[in-house]
């Protein structure tokens, strides 16, 4: 049960931004994904993430289904970030294991290879059109003193690998944001493979001088896709109530009319990533 509640909670997450006019496809900037973890919330109500429904939810607000919504650290109130209040109880039945550390191993491993691009960069610091994309990347990686994935290594694209295209981004002094779109998220974790959708979702990323790129990502993710995913995992039967309930008790996004219940849960995730180089047949969508 530890395993399959630490594996749920890994889905959700992730995401970006608003289709916009088709830019260049060449050249790509990749980085891969060395570094996620959890956006946590402090006793004051503070946490990193992003307004994903345009709305500020307080105590009993029926929009977000009373889950009271966060304030970002510079100050800006109606933060959606949910899996903050899921993540410590997932980690005491995990007797201590954190999920930052299972993610880490994942991609030490090889197992979560996440490429982060963008396409049609003429300026590496301003550029009025970019494409950002998402896709899973296969290789071995290889670590460095600091147990990171080491920069500059070369990996292969996943053959008909699912990815996110989001055009029309802008690259304003080093930095993009982009929100809301469609994401798609393949997941190779905890010996489970699938991919995730994402219905909307948020990204900003923020370039360095040293090549790394650091950001978060965020958005929801549907309840019913998590519980069928769930369901194709190797739980025992008596199990499956408990994991919808806790799922069902979360949501605070995309509320049903009909029903009065959220359907979908909304979480962030911190990322560091590194330049690499990544081969395949088509570099461009």
């Amino acid at each position: 049960m530890r395993r399959v509640l630490l594996a749920l909670v890994l889905l959700t997450s992730c995401q970006p931004g608003p289709p916009g006019a088709p830019c260049e496809s060449a050249p790509v900037m990749s980085s891969l994904v060395r570094s996620l973890r959890f956006s946590r919330e402090d006793p004051t109500g503070v946490s990193e993430g992003f307004d994903i429904d345009s709305h500020v939810t307080v105590s009993g607000d029926a929009i977000g289904c009373r889950h009271i919504d966060f304030t970002s650290p510079e100050g800006q109130p109606g933060i959606d970030n949910e899996i903050a209040t899921l993540v410590p109880i997932i980690e005491t039945q995990a007797g201590g294991v954190t999920l930052d550390s299972i993610l880490q191993t994942a991609i030490n491993d090889g197992q979560l290879m996440l490429a982060i691009e963008l396409l049609g960069v003429d300026d590496p610091m301003n550029d009025a059109c970019v494409t950002v994309r998402t896709r899973p990347l296969v290789g071995t990686p290889s670590l460095g003193t600091d147990g990171l994935v080491e920069v500059g290594q070369t990996f292969d694209a996943v053959p008909g690998g699912e990815q996110s295209l989001i055009m029309g981004a802008h690259l304003v002094n080093g930095t993009v944001d982009i929100g809301p779109a469609p994401l798609v998220v393949p997941i190779a974790i905890l010996d489970a493979r699938f991919t995730l959708h994402i219905q909307s979702g948020f990204m900003h990323i923020q370039m360095h001088e040293d090549g790394t790129w650091t950001g978060k990502l965020g958005g929801g993710v549907s309840i019913q896709e998590m519980t069928q995913i769930a369901m194709g995992l190797n739980i025992r039967p008596e199990l499956m109530a408990a994991v919808g309930a806790l799922l069902t008790g979360h949501a605070d996004l995309a509320l049903d009319p009909m029903t009065n219940h959220c359907t979908q849960i909304s979480s962030t995730l911190l990322f560091e990533s590194v330049t690499a180089f990544v081969y395949d047949d088509e570099t461009a969508p």
